[in-house]
């Protein structure tokens, strides 16, 4: 009875065995299961997470930098900005140009053209940050693009200002990685292309040759702007919108500043 009583409690030790293996097994398929979910949904989200941030950090330096190019355009003679670029690429870039056209009623309209660079900050998965002309553009594929800091401009009841930045860039064309990069920026003394005052104006006219033209439009006509796109941009060509000064009769001077502003990486 002895024997018999001890192979019983044998066969519950070998059934309690059976059944804490299979419990093991149960959970660790939970968690594999588990961990494979959040591999999955998760660490593609905390990636995007990431890049944004990285995006963010670089539209805060490209203010530093727009912030310093104020300061240049009050008569610093150079100002340098850091910027970290954290798995990203910071490169120098051409297809802006800028047209302005005054056309006073009392004489002859005058124009002023020019190419200008452009610094952009490149996220290795989407997304940029553009310095351009004195504003700052920012584009993502989530939300498209929007100009967050437009250039230096005035366009009051009676008055209108246009800062001309023309910028050029010196050196290395690129760089990459994850070290903290400086832009040196110096600035050549500003010049009054146009100063007057007249009776009246026929016309106050803004033309940019961009990649966002839509972006461009939209801030100038928040500036007292109409604007009208004569091309759009296309993946190997930037587009181009005319802007003119809505209420142009209105007006009763006009001045156009020309600044040469040239950058470099350090």
């Amino acid at each position: 009875m002895g024997r018999g009583g001890g192979r019983k409690a044998g066969g519950d030790s070998r059934d309690r065995a059976v059944s804490e293996t299979i419990s093991f097994v149960l959970v660790f398929a939970l968690v594999v299961a588990s961990v494979g979910t959040v591999y999955a949904l998760g660490v593609s989200e905390l990636e995007s997470t990431r890049d944004a941030e990285r995006v963010e950090n670089a539209q805060r330096a490209f203010d530093v930098l727009a912030d310093n190019l104020g300061d240049l355009l009050e008569g610093a003679p150079s100002r340098g900005t850091e910027v970290r670029l954290a798995d990203a690429t910071l490169r120098s870039t051409d297809g802006v140009a800028v047209n302005v056209t005054v056309d006073p009623a009392s004489g002859p309209a005058e124009s002023w053209s020019y190419a200008t660079a452009a610094l952009v900050y490149d996220v290795e998965t989407g997304g940029e940050i553009r310095f351009a002309n004195g504003a700052v553009i920012r584009d993502s594929e989530r939300g498209g693009a929007t100009v967050v800091r437009g250039p230096p401009l005035v366009v009051a009841d009676d008055r209108v200002l246009l800062r001309l930045i023309k910028q050029e860039h010196v050196g290395t064309p690129a760089v990459g990685g994850s070290d903290t990069v400086r832009i040196r920026m110096l600035a050549d003394r500003s010049r009054v292309f146009y100063d007057e005052d007249s009776a009246s104006y026929d016309m106050v006219r803004v033309n940019v040759t961009t990649p966002y033209t839509d972006a461009w439009a939209r801030h100038y006509e928040s500036r007292g702007f109409a604007c009208d796109e004569v091309a759009a941009p296309t993946p190997d060509a930037s587009g181009r919108i005319a802007c003119t000064v809505s209420d142009v009769g209105d007006v009763e001077r006009v001045t156009v500043v020309w600044t040469r502003v040239t950058t470099a990486f350090e």
